[in-house]
């Protein structure tokens, strides 16, 4: 009779049973010899997706377990349920000590050489029993072991998911293999503190380098998923965006703004508040708060590029509570932790992958299949994209012909191929190519255009929503229409694994993917005019950036905005574009990477609208604002006063861009010392936005301020604290209490009491 979990709702569980599915016939007989023998034991015995997470029952019955007891067949570490089980169980066993105490072992095979970790495969573990009195003997083995054991698995390690920041980890669809890698891998972050494979010292810090689209990530999300548990902490992943030689490389100031920006939103998601601080200080605040926790860390740095130098060391975990695992195709880092190079797929685990979608039928099906992925060198990236071609053709071309036709690319595939060369396992890089580009132009209109936008933008997570407001300016068809465009893209590049859900509901494109198509458009106007239109899309998502608040719900469009604003700024919606990325860096104290945007903005507003235009003038405003908030008062003013003779001159006294103009100067005066100056601008700039605006505008109200301060410099404290009274009463009756204006002026306050 098969047994069932749910008969054991009354009973404390004493051993959790993880196994194949297929293996049922073999484990049940066990199972029933140790509840026979007065051992009760946790099964189950419902079908589960071989892809999928363990779920929360299996997850309470595994914590509330003494022990886990795995059927260690030569297909268990196929099966990512039962490795995320025995992982789990042996991360709680390990913080205890030896964690074959906890994590027993029965292996049905001739030899121990599948079993992972290696310390499983000791002496210790068990054969499989081969018929009812074996088994009997084999449980009373297992109660007298359990017996020794003292309080179940999650009393240990709680058996619970950490929390995650900078990507939502979902693991990939057909991740195949890579068993022993990700077994390393704990080893070089862990093994230290407790040996798991022998002879293997830990340094915290792990770095996975390989070829592209050959899983580098994917092994990096695997490992968190899987060996979550030990990294109560949580698990923080940044993209560090270095894995796209096809692009100029951005400017030293604008990678580490990227950086920066990663490590500001990770802050925020803490709790602490980055409003004002420098960099170095939110990294110190941050750094503080993690090891306050108590709590050890996962920190991940995807896709780590290449010419960081010694400034590298800034990407790794800000605590020493910290573990910094780094994926990056770059050998220069050698010197720092412990280097894990990852190969191409086994040939197994390639064949694997390759028949997830559809299996080969027969013999002579098997063994094309079998050399596809041969032909295919193995890539993990290549072998599921042909994997998808070969699902979707199923009746129309066998595995044979599909591995001729592989044979025998056309012209613009064998230059794919070159160009992908440093890129792809040696001597397959001609089939790679002809596997890539072939679904690439199988693909509905939608799905190239998809793809064809993700060649424009950042190898990160796209928002849906920025694909549908692309898309509508694209074609200018009505606001419900792109979206069902959008949704059709997605369906057909995720069919063929050109694709990937990630952070939800966004996708992510492989940087091969993008560079195909980016290297071999069939429609290079469609692409210009996709370019258009996300720039313009991205420029009035990005309006809100000069509130920091948003910052944190806008990081992917900024990401995506960057590359965008690499080259040159050729119309008037791509300097705008350039134009709020400068301010988002501008509010976050990255004063360089904004100087370097600003320079450019102003560069490309004097070529297309002239010297004195409303724009080119505001961008020269900006750029002084930048240069002041850098200590170049000298540069800054020469610029505020050029601003402010043109505003005079073209728009009257009282305007109030003259106004804001008149105000910044001010600002700049009094930081180089001339305070009668400053304060002779600032009373005529109050006394105007108190005729114009009235005395509780938000302008007068700021001016009211910037006055004060200047009082505040010349030691007329009583001046500056009646200034001062006033703006905290109006924000606190305007603004309420909380707000970050009213706030602000509490401290201004504060500062003058």
């Amino acid at each position: 009779m098969a047994a069932s979990h749910r008969e054991l709702d009354a009973v404390p569980t004493e051993i959790f049973i993880s196994y194949r599915r297929k293996d049922s016939e073999r484990v049940v007989p066990l199972v029933h010899a140790l509840r026979d023998g007065g051992v009760s034991a946790w099964l189950d015995q419902s079908e589960i997706d071989e892809f999928a997470p363990i779920t929360d029952a299996i997850r309470k019955g595994l914590s509330e377990s003494k022990a886990l007891l795995a059927w260690y067949s030569a297909d268990y570490p196929k099966s990512r349920p039962c490795q995320m089980e025995l992982t789990a169980a042996f991360l709680a066993a390990q913080r205890e000590g030896d964690p074959r105490r906890r994590v027993l072992v029965v292996n049905p095979e001739g030899t121990p050489t599948h079993i992972e970790p290696i310390e499983l495969r000791d002496a210790q573990y068990a054969g499989a029993p081969a018929d009812a009195a074996g088994c009997a003997a084999l449980a009373r083995r297992i109660k007298a072991h359990i017996a020794t054991l003292a309080g179940p698995l999650g009393a240990i390690l709680p058996i619970v998911p950490p929390s995650q920041y900078g990507l939502k980890l979902a693991g990939a669809s057909r991740f195949v293999g890579r068993l022993p890698e990700l077994w390393r891998i704990h080893s070089a972050l862990l093994g230290g503190e407790s040996a798991i494979i022998s002879g293997t010292s830990a340094t915290g810090l792990a770095q996975v380098s390989g070829l592209g689209g050959i899983g580098k990530s994917l092994l990096a999300e695997e490992y968190a998923l899987r060996f979550g548990a030990a990294y109560p902490g949580g698990i923080f992943w940044l993209r560090a965006f270095g894995n796209d030689p096809t692009r100029a490389p951005g400017s030293t100031e604008a990678r580490e703004a990227v950086r920066v920006e990663q490590v500001s939103v990770v802050a925020t998601a803490l709790g602490i508040e980055i409003k004002g601080l420098e960099p170095p200080q939110v990294e110190a605040l941050l750094g503080a708060k993690l090891s306050q926790q108590g709590k050890p860390f996962l920190w991940i740095v995807d896709d780590l590029g290449s010419g960081w130098g010694e400034a590298v060391r800034a990407w790794l975990a800000p605590s020493p509570l910290g573990k910094t695992l780094v994926t990056t195709r770059s050998r220069e880092y050698g010197s720092i932790g412990i280097a894990l190079p990852l190969g191409v797929l086994t040939p197994e685990e390639a064949f694997e992958l390759l028949c997830a979608r559809r299996k080969p039928v027969g013999p002579e099906e098997e063994a094309a299949a079998r050399g596809i992925a041969e032909d295919l060198g193995y890539h993990a990236l290549a072998v599921d994209v042909a994997g998808a071609a070969l699902a979707a053709q199923v009746g129309l071309v066998s595995f044979a012909r599909f591995r001729t036709n592989l044979a025998d690319p056309a012209e613009d595939e064998l230059e794919l191929a070159v160009e992908l060369a440093d890129m792809l396992p040696s001597g397959h890089e001609n089939s790679v190519a002809t596997t890539l580009l072939r679904s690439v132009r199988s693909l509905p209109e939608e799905g190239q255009d998809f793809l064809r936008l993700a060649s424009l933008l950042a190898v990160a997570p796209i928002p849906p929503a920025l694909v549908a407001a692309t898309f509508q300016r694209l074609d200018d068809v009505e606001e419900s229409a792109a979206p069902r465009r959008a949704a059709r893209a997605f369906a057909a590049v995720e069919r063929a694994s050109l694709a990937e859900r990630a952070d939800g509901d966004a996708r992510l494109v492989h940087t091969l993917v993008s560079r195909t198509v980016r290297f071999h458009d069939a429609a290079p106007e469609r692409t210009a005019a996709l370019q258009g239109a996300v720039v313009a899309s991205l420029a009035e998502a990005l309006a809100e950036v000069a509130d920091i608040r948003s910052h944190a719900r806008l990081a992917a469009e900024v990401q995506h905005a960057r590359p965008l604003c690499e080259n040159a700024l050729v119309d008037a919606d791509s300097a705008k574009l350039a134009a709020w990325i400068a301010r988002h860096d501008f509010e976050r104290g990255l004063y360089a990477a904004a100087r370097d945007l600003r320079e450019q903005v102003l560069a490309a507003h004097r070529r297309l609208l002239g010297d004195e235009h409303p724009d080119t003038l505001r961008g020269m405003n900006n750029l002084g604002e930048t240069l002041r908030a850098q200590g170049d008062l000298a540069g800054a003013r020469d610029l505020q006063e050029r601003v402010l003779a043109a505003h005079r001159r073209l728009l009257g006294e009282e305007h109030r861009d003259t106004l804001t103009s008149m105000n910044n100067l001010a600002e700049t005066l009094r930081a180089q010392g001339d305070l009668a100056a400053a304060r002779d601008l600032q009373e005529r700039v109050l006394a105007a936005h108190r005729d114009l605006l009235g005395e509780e505008h938000p302008d007068t109200l700021t001016s009211m301020n910037n006055l004060a301060a200047t009082f505040s410099s010349q030691g007329d404290l009583a001046g500056a604290r009646d200034l001062q009274e006033r703006v905290l009463a109006a924000h606190r009756r305007l603004l309420g209490e909380e707000h970050p204006d009213t706030l602000r002026g509490m401290n201004n306050l504060a500062a003058t009491l």
